[in-house]
């Protein structure tokens, strides 16, 4: 498994550009970029010709990331949504995008239908059951290389305390 967790150790900030299909990830390789994250948005409106609105799921996603990660060496962190479900789903997703060749995934909390974080219309869900997902994706990982960055919309939706508060929450999780 590419060693993204070794990049975020290193001093300074680390870049990474986002891709939703291997010639983009091939590019964005040849330009010397360390690492590369796979988009929701970019995925959803490259499959489908769709925003992100919660058109794509763990399959089309899991795919998408397998076919990235094939044609590249940096670590691809993929979008990965809500997750596609429930703390199990979470589970399944996790081990599925480990054996695409993923070295981790954003996982954020809204409620599904989800909307891209740059939309109108996101809301979160409680946050006892993001805690859920979130361990749900620590238990699942077969690699504590495997990262898992854990995103709140509640900015949005609850404001910036509500915010802060989740993240301070993440943290402890």
């Amino acid at each position: 498994m590419k060693k993204f967790r070794q990049l975020l150790k290193q001093k300074g900030p680390l870049v990474i550009p986002g891709v939703y299909d291997a010639i983009g990830a091939k590019i964005v390789e040849k330009t010397g970029f360390e690492a590369m994250f796979q988009t929701g948005y970019g995925t959803s409106a490259t499959l489908f010709g769709m925003p992100d609105y919660g058109f794509i799921g763990a399959t089309e996603t899991v795919e998408n990331a397998r076919r990235i990660c094939r044609a590249v060496s940096p670590p691809v962190i993929v979008d990965a949504d809500t997750g596609y479900g429930n703390a199990l789903s979470v589970w399944k997703l996790v081990k599925e995008l480990e054996a695409a060749g993923a070295s981790g995934m954003f996982l954020e909390d809204q409620r599904w239908p989800k909307r891209c974080g740059h939309m109108q219309g996101k809301e979160v869900v409680a946050h006892e059951e993001y805690t859920e997902k979130l361990q749900a994706a620590v238990d699942a990982r077969s690699s504590k290389d495997f990262v898992i960055v854990a995103r709140t919309d509640a900015r949005a939706t609850e404001g910036l305390d509500a915010a802060i508060e989740r993240g301070k929450q993440n943290k402890k999780n």
